[in-house]
């Protein structure tokens, strides 16, 4: 059937093209959510970052820096697991 050809073959073929496209867009996604926090928020990381870039406490905003490339990172990681289990094995 129509579905079972779209299970079997088609997603099996085009995953690794997927993981690799959300794997794009969670790297923007996370760089637009903490710049959009820092504008207009009143709470997330982004916002926190501003805040205390605002009353001098350069320590708290490095390592909130730190913090948001940990987390970016552990991200990307992640899909790049995923996309690593969806790739074809010859």
């Amino acid at each position: 059937s129509q579905l079972r050809t779209a299970l079997t073959v088609i997603l099996p073929a085009a995953a690794p093209t997927i993981l690799t496209g959300m794997r794009i867009s969670i790297g923007i996604a996370w760089l637009v959510i903490v710049a959009a926090e820092m504008l207009v928020g009143g709470t997330g990381i982004g916002y926190y970052v501003w805040n205390e870039w605002n009353n001098l406490d350069l320590a708290s905003v490095i390592f909130s820096i730190l913090m948001i490339g940990v987390v970016g990172m552990l991200l990307d990681m992640a899909l790049g697991r995923a996309q690593r289990m969806a790739e074809y094995q010859e």
